[in-house]
C-alpha cells in the first residue's frame, strides 16, 4: 500500500540536508556543518501516480555536531495525500544520533496518520569487530547482528560528497538507518552525474544563500535495494542536486507508484564548533 511506502528510512533525514550541509576539512575530507532547512512538497506531475491523485506537504529538517561530538538529526515530514477523494495526512517525525567515528547509531521514529498514532521505533546499533549488533526496543523487541560493512547515513552522505569531488559517477554501499522496524538494511546505489560550475542554472530564492551561491553542486541519484528480497526494483529512490558543502535542493523522491517535489524554500547554517582530528 502506498501509505506504508510514504514512512521513509531515517535515512533520508540525512540525505535531504536527504543532506546536512558538508564543508573541506584539512585534507579536502568532508566536515558535516549544522544547519537547517526546510522544503516544500507536491505530487511530481511529471511522472504517472497510481492511486494518489494530488499531494502537499513539508519538510523540516535540523542536524548539528562534528566528527568529534558525533552528529545529531531532525527531521519532521507532513504530507497531505488525496486518494480516491478521500484526504489522508501522514506526520513523520524522526531523531537521531550517530558516533562521528561510525561506532554506533541510535534511532527513534513516530508516525501518525490522521492525528492518531501509527508506527512507532526506537532502536540502537553499536559496531563490533566484524558486523552491527541491532537493539531494537520498539515495535517489538529484537537483537540480532547484520553485515559488518554496514555504514549509517552520516558516513553515507560524507562519501557521496567525497566521490562527488573526486569526479567518481557510482557509488554502491550498505546502509542501516532503523528503516521503518529497524530490521531493514539496504543496497544503496549512488549515480552522481557531472558537476554543475558555481552560479549555473536557475535556482529557488533559498538557494541564493550566501553560503551556497558560490559552490558547486551534482544531480545525484540514489537508489535502495533492501537486502534479503530479491526485486530488480528499488525500495525507494532519491534525486536531488548535492551541493559541495552538504546541501541539497531539487529534491525528487520516487516509491514506484508515485513521486514527491521538494523545493529547497528556506536555509540557515547554524553555529559550528571546531573539531580536530
Amino acid at each position: 500500500m502506498f501509505l506504508d511506502r510514504l514512512i521513509l528510512p531515517a535515512g533520508l533525514a540525512v540525505i535531504l540536508s536527504v543532506a546536512p550541509a558538508a564543508a573541506q576539512g584539512g585534507a579536502g575530507e568532508p566536515v558535516i556543518a549544522p544547519h537547517r532547512a526546510v522544503y516544500d512538497l507536491v505530487l511530481d506531475t511529471r511522472r504517472p501516480a497510481r492511486g494518489v491523485d494530488g499531494a502537499q506537504g513539508r519538510i523540516a529538517f535540523e542536524t548539528s555536531g562534528n566528527l568529534c561530538e558525533g552528529f545529531t538529526t531532525t527531521f519532521r515530514q507532513v504530507v497531505e495525500l488525496s486518494a480516491a477523494g478521500s484526504p489522508v495526512v501522514m506526520d513523520v517525525r524522526t531523531a537521531h544520533f550517530e558516533e562521528g567515528d561510525g561506532s554506533g547509531f541510535r534511532f527513534t521514529s513516530r508516525t501518525t496518520q490522521n492525528g492518531a498514532p501509527r508506527d512507532e521505533t526506537d532502536g540502537s546499533a553499536t559496531r563490533m569487530d566484524n558486523a552491527l549488533r541491532i537493539a531494537v526496543r520498539r515495535p517489538r523487541p529484537l537483537e540480532r547482528q547484520i553485515d559488518g560493512q554496514a555504514i549509517f547515513p552520516t558516513e553515507h552522505l560524507r562519501r557521496m560528497v567525497a566521490a562527488a569531488r573526486d569526479s567518481q559517477t557510482i557509488l554502491e554501499v550498505k546502509v542501516y538507518d532503523g528503516a521503518e522496524s529497524g530490521e531493514k538494511l539496504y543496497n544503496a546505489t549512488a549515480v552522481i552525474g557531472r558537476r554543475i560550475a558555481p552560479g549555473t542554472g536557475e535556482v529557488e530564492e533559498a538557494a541564493r544563500h550566501d553560503a551556497l551561491a558560490g559552490l558547486a553542486r551534482w544531480p545525484v541519484t540514489i537508489s535502495y535495494f533492501e537486502i534479503g528480497k530479491d526485486s530488480a526494483t528499488p525500495a525507494y529512490a532519491i534525486s536531488f542536486e548535492l551541493y559541495e558543502n552538504g546541501v541539497s535542493r531539487s529534491l525528487v523522491v520516487d516509491y514506484g507508484e508515485f513521486a514527491l517535489r521538494g523545493t529547497l524554500t528556506a536555509f540557515e547554517p547554524l553555529g559550528a564548533s571546531e573539531c580536530r582530528r
